[in-house]
């Protein structure tokens, strides 16, 4: 309860100053005529204002609220180690207990058991999220139960030093004892038949040991070799790159005795294979304005390097001028084919034609053997000139006849406006799937004209005019081929009503030729979140499919894709442990790293104070080991106590705070007693100034 005297005046203000006014000029006007004992209307008009402005007696009726405590449990994967997932509920128990006796009320927020909650301990982050729930004026303080590893200590508390004081239960023990290997710098990416070097580090904690131990060195899977690390020492070693897409390397330590845990006793790593540089050569026959576009396209990429031809003139063609006036080079027919063809990754034929035998068939036996040694070749026939089609021009009756899957079927060119459609392998194949999302977007220009082709071979991913073949693709021993029926897909790049995917198709579709390994119909990749691993690969078929997983400990089992979107297929499984996770489609491999190789909830597993000891010291909060010291106490303060805690008790910081449940008012004059005071000091008032006493 609490009491206090307040006017309650009847009137609105205004009156009251006009009271006061009127006053002061009746005292005025009495003292300048001399009037005798004026001074008595003074008094009058004082006692007048006093009861109308009605004091009254307020006695209020308050509820006191209980303070809170704030209980911070922390449920990462390293509590799971050892039991302190039960030492934490212990401590938590035991609290709930001791404030059952008091006017303490304990809030308890978990971090959480979510699969995807183990990249890390974030205990700040989720008590900054649970800020505008709590009732800032009934903090008492907050106890962290941890094992210390906590990823977002701030530096500064800033407005979650309203929480304060800070305490801290550590559930493990002071003489832990763990091994890790970390993999203190690795390259993302290494080129392909070249070396890269990963460095190693072996950490021990709990032993102030310097020998060494042996350190087995898998790659993609198999034991590349064995070696011995030194404890506390950093240590270099170098790999080769023999393969594009993940080149999976992994460090493991064998577990030692009395070690707190043996998942942070791999440390594998990932290094991407890639090429260093990808040599193109572009043969264009006569010019038009899809060369420069195919030119522009692949001079974009920093990575390629473009070797460009352009055949202006055959050698049938007829022109008055000297050859010594003549700006041009002789095409070295010879230098590419036959001396440095095996230096190119890819060959591309652009609206190329033998008018006039400009190469003999010798070297295009050379590149159609190079195709089925690994090369690639891509062509696009042309169609603003018929003779590109006649039996005797491009690549009739030729070596490159038996591999490519596009062969002008006559000298026709159909000239009709039409959209490039995508056939049904097409939706699904990688170099045109994605294309489908562009597709609804949008639909795609236009093209004008399409070579009358047959398809003796290979996979059409887009049809066109009637149906006809217009990009196929195929695999021809360990090479690519390509071709395009129309030379019109440069008229996607002008953009506007005339736009389509064209730098994504003809990107794709140069990749895919290179051996790209995501454009594989084949390919296979996973990726972790947290415990949560997603594997994919490429769907070709409308058949249900499987992928073999392989754990960490050489478990295999077999992985249902049951979620399809356009060119993909997928699934989700939650890892039950730490490592590395392989899983095989029959023909690819993809790794995948979950847990202590990966996030920083496993990177360091043993218990200390050192990450939260700035905290607790700066609320002058305390820091306990719940296993030495189970029975430590709770101790009301003051917010003014400079002393918060200690080794073996916690302070809780009272409030008294408080609600007002209600109010009871008492006039000092009621309405009768008002008038009766008001209408006895007027009679006093007229009685005093009259004289008549």
């Amino acid at each position: 309860m609490n009491q206090s005297f307040e006017w309650s005046p009847y009137l609105p203000q205004i009156y009251y100053i006009a009271l006061a006014v009127l006053a002061v000029v009746a005292l005025v006007i009495a003292r300048w005529r001399k009037v005798k004992e004026f001074s008595w209307r003074a008094v009058f008009f004082l006692i007048l204002i006093l009861v109308l402005l009605n004091p009254i007696f307020l006695n209020e009726i308050r509820l006191k609220l209980p303070d809170k405590l704030i209980v911070v449990m922390d449920e990462s994967a390293s509590q799971r180690i050892s039991g302190r997932d039960k030492v934490a509920e212990e401590a938590l128990a035991y609290i709930k207990e001791s404030l059952a006796k008091t006017n303490v009320e304990p809030v308890v927020i978990r971090s959480g058991t979510g699969p995807e909650s183990s990249e890390s301990t974030d205990l700040f982050t989720l008590l900054r999220n649970h800020m505008t729930g709590i009732p800032m004026s009934q903090v008492a303080g907050t106890v962290l139960i941890t094992d210390g590893e906590v990823h977002d200590v701030p530096k500064d508390l800033g407005t979650l030093s309203r929480l304060g004081p800070f305490h801290t239960i550590l559930t493990g023990k002071k003489d832990e004892f763990d091994r890790k290997i970390t993999v203190v710098s690795a390259p993302k990416y290494g080129v392909l038949n070249e070396t890269v070097t990963v460095r190693v580090k072996l950490e021990e904690f709990g032993h102030s040991t310097s020998g060494s131990t042996t350190v087995t060195i898998k790659q993609d899977g198999q034991t590349a070799r064995v070696s011995s690390i030194s404890t506390g020492q950093e240590q270099e070693f170098t790999f080769g790159i023999s393969h594009p897409g993940q080149n999976i390397f992994e460090f493991i330590i064998p577990p030692e005795e009395g070690e707190l845990s043996t998942g942070n006793n791999n440390a594998p790593v990932i290094v991407n294979g890639i090429r260093d540089r990808l040599r193109v050569l572009l043969v264009s026959g006569s010019p038009h304005m899809g060369q420069r576009a195919w030119r522009n396209l692949l001079k974009s990429d920093p990575a390629i390097d473009l070797v460009h031809f352009t055949i202006l003139r055959g050698q049938l063609s007829f022109d008055v001028t000297p050859q010594s006036q003549l700006s041009l080079i002789q095409f070295p027919m010879e230098e590419l084919f036959q001396k440095k063809i095996n230096d190119f990754d890819l060959i591309i034929f652009d609206r190329y034609q033998n008018e006039g035998g400009i190469m003999p068939p010798f070297y295009f036996s050379n590149i159609a053997n190079y195709i089925r040694k690994g090369g690639a070749l891509l062509s696009e026939l042309g169609t603003s000139d018929s003779r590109v089609q006649h039996p005797d021009g491009g690549f009739i009756n030729s070596e490159i006849d038996y591999v490519l899957p596009l062969i002008p079927a006559s000298a026709e060119t159909v000239r009709l406006p039409f959209r490039p459609v995508l056939s049904s392998l097409g939706a699904r194949h990688p170099v045109t799937a994605d294309l489908m999302r562009l597709f609804k977007e949008k639909p795609w220009g236009l093209w004008y004209a399409q070579v009358d082709a047959a398809q003796p071979r290979g996979q059409a991913l887009m049809t066109g005019i009637e149906g006809r073949p217009l990009l196929v693709i195929d695999k021809v021993g360990a090479g690519r081929v390509a071709a395009l029926a129309s030379d019109n897909v440069w008229l996607w790049s002008k953009g506007g009503d005339m736009a389509g995917p064209y730098t994504d198709l003809m990107r794709n579709v140069a990749h895919w030729l290179m051996k790209e390994p995501e454009l594989e119909d084949d390919f296979i990749k996973a990726e972790a979140k947290g415990n949560v691993i997603t594997v994919s690969q490429r769907d070709l078929t409308p058949e249900p499919k499987s992928v073999m997983m392989t754990t960490p400990e050489g478990k295999q089992s077999l992985v249902p894709m049951v979620d399809r979107e356009p060119g993909w297929i997928k699934a989700s499984v939650n890892a039950v442990g730490n490592g590395i996770y392989g899983f095989d489609n029959g023909v690819k491999k993809a790794f995948v790293v979950v847990g202590s190789a990966r996030n920083e909830e496993f990177s360091d597993v043993h218990t200390t104070e050192d990450k939260l000891k700035p905290v607790t010291e700066a609320t002058q909060g305390a820091m306990i080991w719940y296993q030495e010291n189970q029975h430590f106490k709770l101790r009301d303060v003051t917010p003014t106590t400079h002393i918060l805690g200690g080794d073996d008790w916690l302070g809780m910081k009272r409030n008294s705070s408080y609600t007002i449940d209600n109010v009871e008012s008492l006039s000092l004059l009621p309405n009768p007693l008002t008038l009766l005071i008001i209408l006895l000091s007027a009679v006093w008032m007229w009685w005093r100034e009259s004289g008549n006493r």
